[in-house]
């Protein structure tokens, strides 16, 4: 009898286990499709990640310079547990604001051409009462190099506070994504924003597999990530698939924005690295083949004295795909996404980007001229053109300085410092204020409101929509208030048309 009740014990809980399908803490961790499974791990008690989940093909080889390809099914379960390498990145070495005061915060995933990867944040499964909301985040770094960091985009403080999904993603950049090759004839030069797409367009297609609501996405991102965003907005004008845009310290003004004039530029690195040729199609297949790692070096290396001041860049170029030669016209003819718009800008934008960078910093005028002139105005001109569209804008103007990210005294909020308090991560370099913890579930807050319902959220959350002649610019951590105050545009865009 004892025999057969050690038997009979283990087959009836089988039996009951099936019946009612219990399961264990971690089962949420393995998330199944039919074109793919990925297994999680814990962010923290209350928040799952999956990192490193391809949304495209390897770029390598044949599809190297060429628009991205729909990542195919696979059976196997991908390890998800820890962040994919990122893109190939453009580094001249020299020193900034980031490499000698926060050196942490830099890529440190690798780098590899196998890189069209994204990462997810989402609450546990028992946390999702419906499909919850997404924002997909757009990295910046001047689309010469950035991708999704281990440290300044971590989503976890986010979905915690906010319960909402946070998505990053990598994309090509520098001549890997924005080559200009003459055997392109002039299309796709930008594929690195067509990466940017395919990951919406994959988002779009499996986040409910994590909880996520496809029809209640927001695009968000700062720098060239915010730049892209408006971008976006402009080249997938009639289907966005997302629902609204916010836009850090990157949107497109009247500015025509071109780094790579013509074909030269790749046609030089293709001579150095033993690839030149008159024939377009045999430079390019060469280049596709060549070293990786040779093609970046020749771009790093490069010496404009050395070569009598012409430049050698890789970056959007205007293709009238994703980039487009005259952006006035294009809103003129209602050719932007009619999606609510957030749109901002930080008080000191050009202060840590002012190169060379020396510890006693810039000349503060020529600081102040650069940042209108690259950030305020083009913010300015984006949401008021948006605005005479009958698009749903809101505008703000962020002034916050903490100690343990303010390692000198000129930079003020300088461009990106927005970014750790958004996400709530500035703890990284010491710790926080209150009223820096304050300000973070603030804009938290006033973010997800936004991504929650793009056309009532912030108006809920007490802001105005934007007019130029009303007191509707949204100012943040100014005098380290940790709610908003609001002014008058003109009191700021003097200067700006």
């Amino acid at each position: 009898m004892e025999f057969i009740l050690v038997v009979v014990v283990p087959l009836l809980q089988t039996f009951l286990s099936g019946v009612f399908a219990t399961e264990s803490p971690c089962d949420d961790l393995l998330v199944q499709t039919s074109s793919f499974s990925v297994q999680g791990t814990l962010a923290s008690d209350s928040v799952r990640k999956f990192l490193g989940v391809p949304y495209a093909e390897p770029p390598l080889g044949f599809l190297r310079f060429r628009p991205p390809v729909t990542k195919q099914p696979y059976d196997s379960t991908l390890d998800a547990t820890a962040f994919g390498p990122s893109c190939l990145q453009y580094d001249t070495g020299a020193p900034s604001v980031g490499t000698e005061y926060f050196p942490a915060s830099q890529i440190r995933s690798g780098e590899s051409e196998d890189c069209l990867t994204l990462n997810i944040w989402t609450p546990r499964q028992d946390r999702i009462d419906e499909s919850l909301p997404v924002m997909i985040w757009i990295p910046g770094g001047a689309l010469l190099n950035g991708g999704s960091s281990p440290l300044n985009y971590d989503g976890t403080s986010f979905v915690e506070n906010q319960n909402v999904i946070i998505v990053t993603i990598n994309y090509r950049v520098n001549i890997f994504g924005f080559p200009a090759a003459a055997a392109l004839d002039g299309r796709h030069h930008n594929v690195g924003l067509l990466d940017q797409r395919m990951a919406v367009e994959w988002v779009f297609n499996h986040i409910h597999a994590f909880g996520g609501n496809p029809t209640r996405m927001t695009l968000f991102g700062q720098s060239a990530g915010g730049s892209s965003t408006d971008f976006y907005s402009y080249a997938w004008y009639d289907d966005p698939l997302v629902d609204g845009f916010i836009i850090q310290s990157g949107a497109v003004g009247n500015t025509q924005i071109t780094y790579s004039d013509g074909t030269s530029n790749f046609s030089y690195v293709a001579e150095q690295v033993g690839c030149g040729s008159e024939d377009k199609d045999e430079e390019f297949r060469c280049m596709q083949k060549a070293d990786a790692e040779t093609i970046l070096e020749v771009y790093e290396t490069y010496s404009a004295t050395e070569n009598g001041g012409m430049s050698l860049g890789f970056g959007a170029s205007v293709d009238e795909e994703t980039i487009f030669s005259n952006w006035t016209e294009r809103r003129e003819r209602g050719l932007v996404a009619n999606r609510p718009a957030l749109i901002g800008n930080t008080n000191n934008e050009y202060a840590s980007l002012y190169s060379p960078f020396t510890l006693e910093g810039p000349n503060q005028t020529e600081i102040h001229e650069l940042s209108k002139t690259v950030f305020e105005c083009p913010a300015a001109i984006a949401s008021a053109a948006r605005v005479q569209l009958g698009i749903l804008t809101w505008r703000y103007w962020y002034f916050g300085i903490f100690p343990n990210l303010n390692p000198l005294p000129w930079l003020g909020a300088y461009h990106s410092s927005e970014i750790p308090i958004v996400f709530g991560t500035s703890n990284f370099s010491g710790q926080d204020t209150e009223v820096e913890i304050g300000l973070s579930k603030y804009m938290q807050g006033a973010w997800a409101a936004f991504a929650k319902d793009p056309e009532h959220g912030l108006e809920e959350y007490g802001w105005p929509q934007y007019d130029v002649g009303g007191q509707t610019l949204v100012l943040l951590g100014r005098d380290n208030a940790t709610t908003a105050e609001f002014g008058n545009p003109s009191s700021y865009d003097q200067g700006c048309s």
